[in-house]
């Protein structure tokens, strides 16, 4: 009889009078049967608020970082179901704010390569690439993201056929001296929207972090290193411990970075948060697309 008046109630839409009177019942012991239903595990009760933006959160997040704006959405399951859902979160977010004519800057990483895998479609566009390429995963490489922005937008493209971080600052200077690099190079001053990934080096969650050599990577944290963005990388106070790794990367500057109206970054799960610190404390982002955990771990941090 519970599982009855349960169907009744909850599949057929029925009131609790509507179902009294057809079970010749009252309406208390219809209330009770309902009840019982669920205290036997008859029947369970979900809210499907998957990629759903949470507004509330999202304001306390961008007060707590001091950034423009913030996008906070519910998202579940492993790491890789989460960037894919945070990455189609900031397409959407950039397909309802890009306009005709922008200049949009494209960093790399593998919730960029999520975003980009689910855009619907951008208005004509400019695409330029921000960073030279770090890993072996040519799916998630920034030529191919800015590939597949150009397919979406019908616009003009500046990739950067280059590593992100060469041998010594002289391979560098004389990579950026290439024409076509030195060309993207030159249209930094032009972007008016980039998208960026932010690394965490304390604890480990880069693509960055994993692709230098562990002489290097051990150095670097010793100097307090915690995160990077493009190829800055950061201390916890949101200062540059290591601004000799920058010569020898092929990337946007912090202050290019600075210089652009709009940064969004791109961040999922809760072991980037003092890394997304980081990146707000130096004034390299004024945007954020992320994951509840992440959003939720950035507010415990404290405030000192």
């Amino acid at each position: 009889m519970a599982l009855v008046v349960a169907r009744k109630f909850y599949l057929e839409d029925h009131s609790k009078v509507e179902i009294a009177d057809e079970l010749q019942i009252s309406r208390f012991k219809v209330a009770r049967l309902i009840e019982q239903a669920r205290s036997l595990g008859l029947i369970t009760i979900s809210i499907n608020d998957e990629g759903l933006v949470d507004e509330d959160l999202s304001a306390r997040v961008a007060a707590k970082l001091g950034i423009d704006e913030a996008r906070v959405i519910e998202a579940y399951g492993d790491d890789t179901h989460v960037r894919d859902q945070v990455g189609k979160a900031a397409g959407e977010l950039l397909t309802e704010t890009l306009r005709p004519g922008d200049v949009l800057g494209m960093a790399w990483g593998r919730t960029l390569s999520s975003m980009t895998e689910s855009l619907p479609s951008l208005p004509p566009m400019t695409i330029v690439q921000l960073t030279g390429a770090a890993g072996m995963n040519i799916f998630q490489s920034p030529v191919e993201l800015v590939r597949k922005l150009v397919q979406a937008s019908g616009g003009s493209a500046y990739p950067i056929y280059a590593p992100l971080v060469l041998a010594d600052p002289t391979t560098a200077e004389a990579l950026r001296s290439q024409p076509d690099i030195a060309r993207a190079l030159s249209r930094y001053s032009e972007v008016t929207t980039a998208v960026m990934s932010i690394g965490s080096w304390q604890p480990p969650e880069s693509q960055l972090y994993e692709s230098i050599h562990p002489d290097d990577r051990q150095g670097l944290l010793d100097r307090g290193v915690v995160a990077e963005i493009s190829g800055v990388l950061l201390a916890e106070d949101g200062s540059e411990p290591a601004p000799d790794f920058l010569e020898r990367c092929i990337c946007a500057t912090a202050a290019e970075l600075r210089a652009i109206p709009r940064v969004l970054a791109v961040a999922a799960g809760a072991r980037k948060a003092a890394a997304v610190r980081a990146v707000a404390r130096a004034g390299l982002m004024n945007g954020l697309v992320t994951d509840r955990t992440l959003a939720e771990a950035v507010l415990a941090l404290p405030d000192s």
